[in-house]
């Protein structure tokens, strides 16, 4: 269950990196070391033995006497910490290896076959070899002894390895001892890196667990780096903002819908219980069915919207595109909305070439254009003015359409939220009809025809909006 948590994969899995490629780069440097040490004292011991057979043959030659050859070697062997033994034999007395008396300290069972391959010329080095005559291990170097006849005998120096096994040791112990520093530096290091990794994503665990449960709360993941962490807060910060907003538009949207569902069935509940009970006369029948009829249509038009939405959402929504002529169904448009605009004394232009095509769905793009221009009647105020200019972009092949009117305008903060679903810039309710959801349907609709919409606004002034379809 422990490695569930992702800060301690995190701590585990880096602590295991850094442990195995320490454990690894001690043990490459403690190799090295030691073959290196071991390298030197196989060139020293060689060295050594170039510098006794010089001497040897000094004393062949008569140069220096048998004591200062001995005094030398005495030397010699301290510096080098090791016993020089010079051995005159040729090939073939090494034949018969019985007949041989080499003196008690070389009797090894080896030397033989080392003596062959020096007497052939090589030189014979090794670094751990078991001396049963010292019991010790030694490190043993034999060169031949060349004079000017040939190779007359060779030169062996046995070194204890004590003192080099004492140093690798020591050098081993500190390598060891700084990885160990090293490890516990990494684990805290690593400690607080996983931490700091797995802090913000446990935050935003804590607060999705809260979301799903329903609690709402304004705290946000606070992440201070600008790595894939930082942007997945960022994201979850932005999710968790546009969800809040949401959800305030959704409870908008559902007291909005109450209350415009309540009050015709309200009414047209009363007027029928009022005829039912013989409390309207029979000569006002006409007047009050007129009534109900007006609610009922209101009641199915905001039915529509809601079913409208739902089936946009779904995907299940299919466009049947045809060329059509905008004037049309511009005309057709106005004269649905033309006793509105009168009440209010409306005036209305429109510049729209007669010859002029759209190719989109006909009923999806009146029920567009009512949506915008039922939008801007209800926005504007008693004697305004609205102007409708529908243009060609050949460029770009698509139709431009712009209505402006001269309504209460949209304050700069609200602007970019008048396309969401469930959105009301009219919060008060002092406007009547709508539920937020006009303008989404709007959008969602040109999207589907392949267009774009855009809104541009001036408190006080009036909006415009400006959408483009395919020809």
């Amino acid at each position: 269950m422990m490695f569930k948590s992702i800060f301690v994969k995190l701590l585990v899995t880096y602590l295991l990196i850094i442990m195995s490629a320490i454990a690894v780069l001690s043990l490459f440097i403690s190799m090295t070391y030691s073959g290196y040490v071991f390298e030197q004292k196989q060139k020293e011991l060689e060295k050594t033995g170039y510098y006794v057979t010089e001497l040897v043959n000094k004393r062949e030659r008569n140069e220096i006497s048998q004591t200062e050859l001995n005094t030398s070697l005495d030397s010699l062997g301290y510096i080098s910490d090791s016993s020089i033994y010079v051995i005159r034999i040729d090939k073939k007395a090494i034949e018969n290896p019985k007949s041989l008396q080499l003196g008690g300290d070389l009797e090894e069972s080896n030397l033989f076959g080392d003596l062959q391959k020096i007497l052939s010329g090589e030189n014979v080095f090794r670094k751990k070899q078991y001396s049963q005559k010292l019991d010790m291990y030694v490190v043993f170097s034999g060169i031949p002894w060349k004079t000017n006849s040939g190779i007359s005998g060779a030169i062996l120096l046995v070194s204890p390895i004590s003192q080099i096994s004492s140093n690798i040791a020591k050098l081993n112990l500190f390598i060891w001892i700084m990885a160990l520093v090293l490890i516990i530096l990494s684990a805290i290091v690593i400690y607080f890196n996983s931490l700091r990794i797995s802090k913000p994503i446990k935050q935003m665990e804590i607060a999705a667990d809260r979301l799903a449960s329903g609690e709402r709360s304004d705290d946000l993941v606070v992440v201070n780096s600008a790595d894939e962490i930082g942007k997945l807060a960022k994201s979850f910060n932005s999710m968790k903002q546009q969800l809040d907003s949401t959800e305030k538009m959704r409870s908008e949207f559902i007291a909005s819908v109450s209350h415009d569902m309540r009050t015709p069935l309200t009414s047209i509940h009363g007027f029928v219980s009022g005829m039912m009970d013989g409390l309207v006369k029979p000569e006002d029948y006409n007047k009050y069915l007129t009534i109900i009829k007006e609610e009922t249509i209101r009641l199915t038009r905001l039915t529509n919207d809601i079913l409208h939405l739902a089936q946009i959402q779904s995907g299940n929504l299919k466009l049947l595109k045809e060329k059509l002529k905008v004037k049309d169904i511009l005309n057709f448009v106005l004269n649905s909305t033309r006793t509105i605009m009168e009440e209010k004394s409306i005036s209305i232009s429109v510049k729209c070439d007669n010859t002029l095509m759209v190719y989109a769905d006909g009923d999806k793009l009146r029920q567009i254009l009512i949506n915008i221009i039922d939008n801007a009647v209800k926005y504007t105020g008693q004697g305004g003015e609205i102007c409708i200019n529908v243009t060609s972009r050949p460029k770009h092949s698509v139709t431009e359409f712009r209505i402006r009117d001269t309504g209460i305008g949209i304050s700069v903060e609200e602007l970019p939220l008048i396309f969401e679903k469930f959105y009301r810039v009219d919060k008060s309710r002092s406007l009547p009809g709508g539920t937020g959801l006009g303008l989404n349907i709007t959008k969602s609709l040109i999207e589907l025809h392949g267009g774009e919409i855009g809104v541009t606004s001036k408190l006080g002034t009036g909006t415009e909006i400006i959408f483009e379809l395919p020809q």
